[in-house]
């Protein structure tokens, strides 16, 4: 049977809004990966400076980015806006790992 609880009103409708903007500490997305709890929020907020892979999950595994099939975003001045998936679970974690040689420092924002 479905949650009818789940989302609010303004969710419900499919209204692009938010009601928070929690700036982060920045994450290091490496070899072994980081996870960033989203499970609270709607859309993420990311600005890195060296590509990274990316991949969501509900376990908040580190390792679960896949070089060959997940995509990736590059680094730079440009900032991406993701919404979370709401079909995985109750839980919801982003998963970063770097693409290239260097460690990508990521800027995150929960909204």
């Amino acid at each position: 049977m479905a949650n009818l609880q789940k989302h609010r009103a303004h969710e419900s409708l499919n209204l692009d809004s938010a009601a928070d903007w929690q700036v982060q500490s920045v994450v290091t997305a490496d070899t072994d990966g980081v996870a960033v709890n989203v499970s609270s929020y709607h859309t993420i907020h990311l600005q890195s400076d060296n590509d990274f892979y990316f991949t969501f999950n509900t376990t908040g595994t580190d390792s679960d980015v896949s070089t060959t099939n997940d995509l990736y975003l590059m680094g730079g001045d440009t900032i991406y806006s993701i919404k979370v998936p709401r079909g995985l679970g109750n839980a919801v974690y982003l998963i970063m790992e770097r693409k290239g040689g260097s460690d990508a420092t990521v800027k995150v924002i929960l909204a």
